[in-house]
């Protein structure tokens, strides 16, 4: 798929809100609308288009996806090999994990874990936030290797999030 940001018009950013992507769907959606269009190639060119931005669009509303599109646009090329996780990172998830399963059907204590994980959620997408910024002021190895570090986490702490939710 193309690069959302750039289907949409709008500035590669990871900060990039809702409403702005909004905006910018509906300004693209406005000229490639397939009603504007009475012939069939070009009707079906223009639902194409609109496949394409209204795709772009959810890419972007998805921070996790947002994430990924702008570490796909400025990976450095060679390629570097994904970083992978710490093993501290690994072990606090499998710790949080065997809490929540220690925790069974005591709400208390389950409500104790959410409020763990939530906390440390913040965190990561605190660092999640920085190590974006400076992947998109300094796009090198270096940046580009901890923002992709730093969406990992954020991806894995979300879903222990949701678990403790459930």
């Amino acid at each position: 798929m193309p690069d959302p940001f750039e289907l949409l018009g709008l500035p590669r950013s990871w900060r990039v809100t809702v409403e702005e992507i909004r905006a910018a769907q509906r300004r693209c959606s406005i000229v490639s609308h397939p009603d504007r269009y009475t012939d069939l190639a070009s009707r079906a060119n223009a639902m194409d288009e609109s496949s394409r931005i209204n795709a772009a669009a959810s890419e972007l509303l998805d921070p996790l996806s947002r994430g990924s599109a702008i570490l796909h646009a400025l990976a450095p090329t060679p390629r570097p090999a994904e970083p992978k996780q710490s093993p501290e990172f690994l072990m606090r998830m499998m710790e949080l994990r065997e809490a929540v399963d220690g925790a069974g059907q005591d709400s208390q204590a389950r409500r104790e874990i959410a409020a763990q994980v939530a906390a440390e959620l913040r965190a990561i997408e605190l660092e999640t936030d920085a190590a974006m910024d400076a992947l998109l002021t300094r796009p090198q190895v270096e940046t580009w290797r901890a923002a992709f570090d730093a969406c990992n986490r954020l991806r894995a702490m979300r879903r222990a999030n949701d678990e403790c939710a459930q």
